[in-house]
């Protein structure tokens, strides 16, 4: 017990809060206090070594970075072979019980040694980069968490895990630090509540310093393009039909005329430039002796009726255009538009594309709603989802980070605040300032040459406003095309009988069959033969159906920062 709590349990010399944030603890004007230190070098204890003063720095981001000097004695050193070896510097606050501390645990990695004083300067860090580059992806994804997309960044083969770590961070709200035993974490920006506050007089007198933010930084609206470009995989579909005038066997046999045959059919059909994907023929039929008088038929691909459905397929490049804002509407109001912006583009090609145009179908005709255009995007929509929430996170983040540039620094006695840790939600209040907000770093100094030990608070505050609102980041809805209407031809093929005297003159125009009676009713050779063909007219594709079409989608994001206060 100290001061009648638990060591561990409240700031030394603290109390419980008595005011407005039950959750906190209060670090109240506190009394002197003994302490000392241990530090060691590759398992060693070389305390006793110390020299001058050892300076712990802890941020959100990045590595803790320990540093002292060693006196080395006349023995022969290898400093070389120092460098990688383990570091730990733990406080003490002598008293009944001791209080102990770890303000770091790290590694040496850039020992300096004077021949002439004999002094070993020592800087240890944490290595946090070097721990990420020995993880497997996986696990980074669990460490760090946030979003991430190729089409953002780069293909992660053969890249610097870190920089991964690093890109994922960049999606989240948060910092990438390590513990004080070296332990990677993840602190969010904004703490759930005030852990500490710090009563006046608890701080080192002169020590509170503000950093407001330039006015250039404090950005308040990003604009995020994403251009997603792909191929719409398109079939075009109509149905046909044709039927011989006589309009039955029975009637055709007794005046009968030329008639074509299935492979006119689709020679008519595919000459176009479309496939036949389906098709119900009426035949004439086969040699039946039985009729009266006896029919003989070996051509069973001549037809007196067909229905069939031609299609053609082509690719047409299409673009999704996301125009995405994201604004903290009362800065805007404040001080005007301070505008970052990001562009992003996916673009697919693949020997898919080229295969589709002018395919044939080897399953049944796409389905569709009975609308004779027919639309297949080759949309990845998990890969636009992905490409959409890391922009969209990326962005909300560089504003909500733009908005806590303001900074307020203040001193310590470190034993009366061996409890704070970055991340942590403080309050001070001082005759100069009233601030809150969130620990960015601590600087823990011991002077083994004056006594003191001496802990530097960095906090930012965001800067919020009362009433704001902020939206869902909710992934916006695919923007629509719209498609040039085109008017189908008629479905029903004519037909045009010549060799008759009744019969008009041959129209090489008009579609559908053309052919000859069997027999004539005058003078054959004062009689038009026909030729006997099948035409099938098939509508030509609008150019607005083949060249890159765009849509585009605009929405805006209100975002509202926390509140944090910032009263000097």
């Amino acid at each position: 017990m100290f001061n009648a709590f638990p060591l561990n349990a409240v700031p030394l010399n603290g109390l419980p809060l008595q005011s407005g944030a039950p959750d906190a603890l209060v670090i109240e004007p506190g009394d002197s206090f003994a302490w000392s230190a241990t530090v060691t070098l590759g398992g060693v204890d070389v305390s006793e070594q110390l020299m001058g003063a050892v300076r712990v720095t802890c941020p959100r981001d990045g590595d803790m970075v320990a540093s002292f000097n060693l006196w080395m004695d006349d023995s022969p050193i290898d400093a070389g072979a120092l460098a990688g070896q383990a570091v730990t510097v733990d406080f003490h606050v002598m008293g009944d019980p001791v209080v102990t501390t770890r303000l770091f645990t790290g590694y040496l990695v850039q020992p300096v040694f004077d021949v002439f004083t004999r002094q070993l300067a020592c800087e240890a860090t944490t290595r946090l980069a070097d721990t990420f580059e020995t993880m497997e992806l996986p696990q980074i994804d669990q460490q760090v968490g946030g979003y991430w997309s190729a089409d953002v960044f780069e293909e992660v083969a053969g890249r610097s895990r870190w920089e991964y770590a690093k890109e994922r961070m960049s999606t989240l709200q948060a910092g990438l630090g390590v513990d004080r035993y070296g332990v990677p974490r993840v602190t969010p920006w904004q703490p759930a509540g005030i852990n500490y506050e710090f009563a006046d007089g608890s701080v080192i007198y002169g020590s509170v310093e503000v950093s407001l933010a330039v006015l250039t930084d404090t950005i308040n609206a990003f604009e995020l393009e994403l251009d997603y470009r792909y191929s719409r995989y398109r079939q075009r579909n109509i149905s046909y039909s044709w039927t011989h005038p006589a309009g039955s066997f029975a009637a055709w046999r007794a005046d009968s005329t030329e008639l074509p045959d299935v492979e006119m059919i689709v020679q008519a059909t595919e000459s176009a430039g479309w496939f036949l994907h389906s098709a119900n023929y009426t035949r004439l039929p086969a040699t039946n002796i039985e009729l009266t008088p006896p029919w003989y038929n070996i051509n069973t691909d001549l037809l007196l009726a067909a229905e069939w459905s031609a299609g053609i397929r082509w690719s047409q490049r299409a673009v999704e255009q996301y125009r995405l804002s994201f604004v903290v509407e009362s800065a805007v109001a404040s001080v005007g538009p301070v505008v970052d912006r990001d562009r992003i583009v996916l673009d697919t090609d693949s020997d898919r594309d080229r295969e589709w145009d002018g395919s044939r179908p080897t399953s049944p005709v796409l389905a569709g709603s009975g609308d004779p255009l027919e639309s297949l995007p080759a949309r990845e929509q998990a890969r636009l989802d992905a490409a959409l929430n890391t922009g969209m996170a990326r962005a909300v983040a560089t504003v909500l980070s733009a908005q806590r540039g303001n900074g307020v620094t203040w001193d310590v006695p470190l034993a009366h605040a061996l409890g704070l840790d970055v991340g942590q939600g403080v309050r001070l209040i001082n005759r100069s300032a009233v601030v809150s907000g969130s620990v960015e770093q601590l600087v823990d100094e011991l002077n083994f040459e004056t006594g003191a030990a001496i802990r530097s608070v960095e906090i930012s505050t965001s800067r919020g406003a009362v009433g704001a609102v902020s939206d869902a980041l909710a992934i916006p809805d695919a923007p629509e095309f719209v498609d040039e209407p085109l008017i189908p031809p008629t479905a029903a093929q004519p037909t045009q009988i010549g060799f008759r005297s009744t019969a008009p003159a041959y129209d090489e125009e008009l579609p559908g069959f053309a052919g000859n009676y069997s027999v004539p009713d005058a003078n054959e050779n004062t009689l038009e033969r026909y030729p006997r063909r099948f035409v099938v007219e098939t509508p030509e594709i609008p150019a607005s159906w083949r060249d890159e079409i765009t849509a585009e989608r605009a929405v805006t994001y209100r975002i509202a920062p926390p509140i944090d206060q910032l009263e000097l």
